[in-house]
């Protein structure tokens, strides 16, 4: 799902009354459904796809990443982008007041992209920290994916 959504219905969640949010008033889900959406920044998985595209070729059956400069910029880009989605969609004609687990919500969807990139082949974070992926965690995806 979107960080936009997420942060839409995190504030109609605000604004209603706590005991309505979740059947009456706006949004109408449980807040677990909520968090759930925000697992997956959809706009910014689909920006680090798009990004992976110019960034990389793949030849022989092996992909290898061509501009690790731009990869690593988009790494941290795409981060920060994540939180300025969610403030954004927030604050959007909302009325309801920031609390302190905004603040909490607001670092979901990027965790969430952290942790994406972590677990894929050839991403972004493989830029960052290209010796990470050296480990035990290679020679389990070697085993896994081969």
């Amino acid at each position: 799902m979107s960080t936009i959504l997420y942060a839409r219905l995190t504030a109609l969640r605000v604004a209603a009354p706590a005991s309505l949010s979740t059947t009456k008033e706006p949004p109408g889900v449980s807040a677990m459904l909520d968090s759930l959406a925000a697992l997956v920044p959809a706009e910014i998985l689909s920006a680090h796809a798009l990004i992976i595209g110019f960034a990389t070729k793949v030849e022989g059956g092996q992909t290898s990443i061509t501009d690790a400069g731009a990869l690593k910029l988009a790494f941290f880009a795409l981060i920060v982008l994540s939180m300025a989605l969610y403030v954004l969609a927030r604050n959007a004609n909302s009325q309801a007041p920031w609390v302190r687990l905004d603040y909490v919500r607001m670092c979901i969807p990027q965790l969430s992209f952290v942790v994406w990139t972590l677990l894929q082949r050839v991403t972004a974070f493989d830029a960052v920290a290209p010796a990470a992926m050296g480990g035990p965690i290679a020679g389990f995806w070697a085993r896994s994916w081969d």
